[in-house]
């Protein structure tokens, strides 16, 4: 099936993260899709524990043909320095979410669990279907310690040991992998002129209220990969205050008009709640480290 599939290239230098980021957002819309045609129901069963339809080994394809499109680009940062940096926060955060079992026999093996860095000064990180996280740069430059980057990267590899794409297309039962992959090319066609308006234009009819080019989890997931993600992060040996330090430093930029400069503030919206969890967590992390 993957190889049915064929991606228009992306853009160089003009908003296709935006349009990927809106592209991975209607994979997680559950009630605003039309149903999908008749000729996409006939995927293969792959007896996968999240869904038949959608299970580890087609999001690993998806998640590879995505991947190839963006290795072509000259947005992909290819920089050794800053990928040893990158790899020396993930690959404990991995270790820690294999050894706590948030990656199960399904996964360990067939996801990617691959960071990788998008030339870009805007304040960002997202996770692709698969196993694959990409950081901004700006977003790096942004954090004053390893303990705020590693905290984002927890965040996001929860978002894919959790596996919320396919979770969120399992419950809403009315999409598919073909109207999934259809959706990315569109967007990523449309990112060719570096309007977010021309990426809006692709997901009309229902679907652009919704996605509004953001990849948006839903506030139950966004809470479940805090929560979790603040287990990686400790498990891995990270300060537990860098999770909230890094959501007192996104609050704060929220409350400015950033221009576009913070997507990730819009992709992973911070309400009271999860600010005040985050602080809750680390409280009780001290006061164990002080007995």
């Amino acid at each position: 099936m993957a190889s049915s599939l064929a991606f228009t290239p992306l853009p160089t230098r003009g908003g296709w993260r935006r349009a990927l980021a809106g592209a991975c957002a209607a994979l997680l819309l559950s009630g605003s899709l039309p149903p999908p045609a008749r000729a996409q129901n006939n995927l293969p069963a792959l007896g996968d524990s999240v869904s038949e339809d959608f299970g580890v080994g087609t999001e690993r394809r998806l998640g590879d043909q995505i991947m190839r499109e963006i290795r072509r680009d000259p947005d992909y940062a290819d920089d050794p320095l800053l990928q040893d940096y990158l790899e020396s926060l993930w690959q404990p955060l991995v270790a820690a979410a294999r050894s706590r079992g948030e990656i199960d026999g399904d996964t360990t093996g067939r996801f990617a669990w691959e960071v990788f860095l998008v030339r870009d000064r805007s304040v960002n990180a997202f996770a692709l279907p698969g196993g694959f996280v990409g950081v901004h740069l700006g977003l790096i430059a942004m954090t004053a310690s390893s303990d705020e980057l590693a905290s984002v990267l927890a965040h996001e590899l929860s978002h894919v040991t959790q596996r919320h794409i396919a979770r969120s297309i399992t419950n809403s039962r009315r999409q598919s992998l073909l109207s999934a992959a259809a959706m990315i090319l569109g967007v990523i066609a449309a990112g060719r002129s570096g309007s977010a308006d021309a990426a809006n234009a692709v997901i009309a009819g229902g679907q652009a209220a919704a996605i509004q080019g953001q990849l948006n989890f839903s506030r139950d997931m966004e809470r479940e990969a805090d929560r979790i993600g603040f287990g990686l992060l400790t498990g891995a040996g990270f300060s537990p205050a860098g999770m909230a330090a890094m959501f007192e430093k996104l609050d704060q930029a929220s409350r400015l008009n950033d221009s576009g400069s913070y997507p990730y503030l819009r992709s992973h919206p911070l309400t009271t709640e999860r600010i005040g969890e985050a602080r809750s967590r680390l409280g009780a992390a001290v006061r164990r480290n002080a007995r």
